[in-house]
C-alpha cells in the first residue's frame, strides 16, 4: 500500500507542476514568438533590456529601432519583449 501511495503522490506532483508551471510558460513563449514574428514598421516596442523605440526597418533576423531623432539601433528580433501602447 505504501508503494502505491508514493507513486500516486509523484504523479500528482508532476501533474501540479505541469498545469501550474510548465504549461503557462509554454503559452507565454508561444505568444512572444508570435509577437516577434508579426513586428512591422511603425510599431512602438520595448526590448528585454528596457529600451523603448519605434521600428523603422524589419529584417529577417533583426529590427532597427529609432530611439531618438537621428539615432537608430539594430536589434535581434528575439530581443523585443513587447509592444508599447
Amino acid at each position: 500500500m505504501q508503494q502505491y501511495y508514493s507513486i500516486i503522490m509523484m504523479v500528482v506532483l508532476f501533474a501540479f507542476m505541469y498545469f501550474f508551471m510548465i504549461r503557462p510558460q509554454n503559452k507565454r513563449n508561444k505568444e512572444l514568438k508570435m509577437l516577434q514574428e508579426s513586428l512591422k514598421v511603425g510599431d512602438n516596442v520595448v526590448t528585454f533590456s528596457g529600451l523603448h523605440g519605434e521600428i523603422v526597418e524589419v529584417g529577417t533576423a533583426t529590427v532597427t529601432l529609432r530611439i531618438a531623432p537621428k539615432t537608430e539601433v539594430k536589434f535581434d528580433r528575439q530581443a523585443i519583449r513587447g509592444l508599447v501602447a
